[in-house]
């Protein structure tokens, strides 16, 4: 690809460290992912605006739809979960849970793993600083009991 066609393509930053290794990068997704370099300790993608800002939706949407479950409480995968709150830019995750059920829920780790990386994928492709602060509050005294950092210090 020309440098002229690249000039009129989107750039999104990764940094390395940030969503894993960008030098063990592989572009799965050619269709969307036009072409891609490594510059410094960056990995830069290029793209199409339209598949920019329809990234940045569905990373969102992933975030939204987490709360609509934990909200209507049905499904088992949610049980341990009263609530969930982010702020605009989801650099604050605030999770309220059950704390007998959560301690040993398993899944509920597996569950915010997925949520920060959207989180964090959503904060990339939207150009915004790149942290996420999580809080885990307790259902009944609604105390923060834990608070954790994205990425962590390597």
């Amino acid at each position: 690809m020309g440098q002229e066609q690249l000039a009129k393509l989107s750039i999104v930053e990764i940094p390395d460290g940030v969503i894993g290794n960008i030098h063990q990068f592989k572009n799965f997704d050619p269709s969307r992912i036009l072409h891609y370099e490594l510059k410094e300790d960056r990995l830069l993608i290029y793209m199409e605006e339209s598949v920019r800002l329809e990234a940045i939706n569905e990373f969102s949407r992933t975030i939204e739809d987490f709360r609509n479950e934990v909200e209507r409480g049905i499904r088992p995968e949610v049980e341990a979960f009263e609530a969930f709150e982010y702020n605009e830019d989801l650099s604050e995750l605030k999770f309220t849970v059950k704390r007998e059920l959560f301690d040993h829920d398993i899944l509920a780790e597996m569950l915010e793993i997925s949520i920060v990386e959207d989180a964090i994928k959503f904060q990339i492709y939207s150009r915004k600083s790149i942290g996420v602060q999580v809080y885990y509050l307790d259902d009944k005294t609604k105390l923060v009991f834990e608070q954790r950092f994205y990425p962590e210090s390597r």
